[in-house]
This record gives structure tokens, C-alpha cells and sequence, in this order.
């Protein structure tokens, strides 16, 4: 335990890259939205709330070459670093997903920042009570981490040739995928399917998306060399 705790310091120390890079991307793109909410004099709805979900899976990519060879030298189980960064990630996404209720409460009590700014506060994603929108967000965050992380995992494994390996297997996979709902005209029971689901519903779907993507990240970073 004394190990997975050295871990989550070694990333509790890298502020600007968990906590202040993150709220900067969020900030700066409010504050623009901000601005054209007041020029425009009307109700607009944004998407730059994307913005700190984008970066949380760019993030699941970079911190794998970035503490890995790092915390191996000092002589960290690989089990250890994995369990260490997990860790920090679902901390950092529940604190994230705390802030972001917090942000959307405020938004909705201003009047949309009394421009019409719908920035945080968005149909769909806000339609189900606190606790559901925690879940929403958290569990969006923690899956776009795992997929970048797994995605990290196989370059620190494979390299480049893995990635490229990887990335056409998906559009392999994607392609028979499109042909099969094509051939079988499923597109009306899919898109039922999704106008039925909440936002709430809708990221329970992802826990087994996010354990396959554990066991992938795992399973290669146990394997993986410096």
C-alpha cells in the first residue's frame, strides 16, 4: 500500500497536469462562449464543455510515457504503478465531476450567466437528479482516461506498429459493423434504442467498456519494458 501511495504522490505532484491544464482549457473556452453569449443577445448551447472530457483522454495517453520509466527506476511494482495511477485517475474524476455539478448549479441560479449561456447546465446531461449527473460525469471521465490509457498501454507494448495494428483492426471492425446495420436495417431499432436512454442510463453502459479497458491497460503494462 506504502508503494500505491508513493505512486499517487508522484502524480499528486504534477498539479499543472491534472488539475491546472484541465480547468484552463475549461476556463478559456467558457470565457469565449462567455463573450459571444453577450455580443450575440441570445440563448445559445455550447459544446465547449467537451473540452475537459477531450482532455481527460488525452491525458489517459500522456501519463503512461511520462511516469512509467519514472517510477520503474525507483524500483515501483509495475502492479503497484497501475494501481497508484487508477487510483488518481478516479480521484481526479470524482473531483472533477464534483466541480462541474457545482459550475451547472451556479449556471442554472445566475440565469445562464444572464446571457442564455448554456454551458454547464445542458439537456440531457442534467435531466436526472445530483446523484445521476455525478455518475454521468464521473463515469464519462473515468471511461475516456481508461480508453486513453489502454491506448498508452499499447505503444508501450507494441510502439507504433501496435497502434497501427490497432487502429486497423477498429476500422475493420467498424466497417462490419456499419455493413451489418446496413444489410439488416437496423437503423430504426438504434435509434430508438438511444432516444429511450437517459444520460444516466446511457453511462452505465460504459462500466463494461471501462473494465475491458482496465484489463487491456493491466495486461500490458505488466508485460511492458522501459
Amino acid at each position: 500500500m506504502n508503494r500505491i501511495g508513493n505512486v499517487l504522490k508522484m502524480h499528486q505532484r504534477d498539479k499543472f497536469a491534472w488539475l491546472i491544464i484541465p480547468f484552463m482549457i475549461l476556463g478559456s473556452s467558457f470565457v469565449i462562449n462567455l463573450i459571444i453569449g453577450f455580443l450575440s443577445g441570445v440563448g445559445i448551447y455550447t459544446g465547449g464543455l467537451m473540452s475537459i472530457f477531450i482532455y481527460m483522454f488525452v491525458l489517459g495517453i500522456i501519463v503512461l510515457p511520462q511516469t512509467f520509466p519514472f517510477a520503474i527506476s525507483f524500483s515501483v511494482r509495475r502492479t503497484d504503478y497501475y494501481a497508484g495511477t487508477v487510483l488518481h485517475a478516479l480521484i481526479s474524476g470524482g473531483f472533477t465531476a464534483i466541480i462541474l455539478l457545482l459550475l451547472s448549479a451556479i449556471e442554472k441560479a445566475t440565469n445562464f450567466w444572464g446571457t442564455g449561456l448554456h454551458f454547464f447546465h445542458l439537456p440531457f446531461l442534467t435531466d436526472g437528479n445530483i446523484v445521476q449527473q455525478f455518475i454521468f460525469n464521473f463515469l464519462t471521465l473515468v471511461l475516456l482516461f481508461f480508453w486513453g490509457f489502454a491506448i498508452g498501454s499499447v505503444f508501450r507494448k507494441f510502439r507504433a506498429i501496435g497502434l497501427f495494428v490497432l487502429t486497423l483492426a477498429c476500422l475493420l471492425a467498424t466497417t462490419i459493423m456499419m455493413v451489418l446495420i446496413i444489410s439488416k436495417d437496423w437503423w430504426d431499432e438504434i435509434a430508438n434504442w438511444f432516444m429511450d436512454l437517459t444520460a444516466f442510463g446511457l453511462s452505465l453502459w460504459f462500466l463494461p467498456i471501462i473494465l475491458i479497458f482496465a484489463i487491456v491497460s493491466f495486461a500490458l503494462i505488466r508485460r511492458s519494458t522501459v
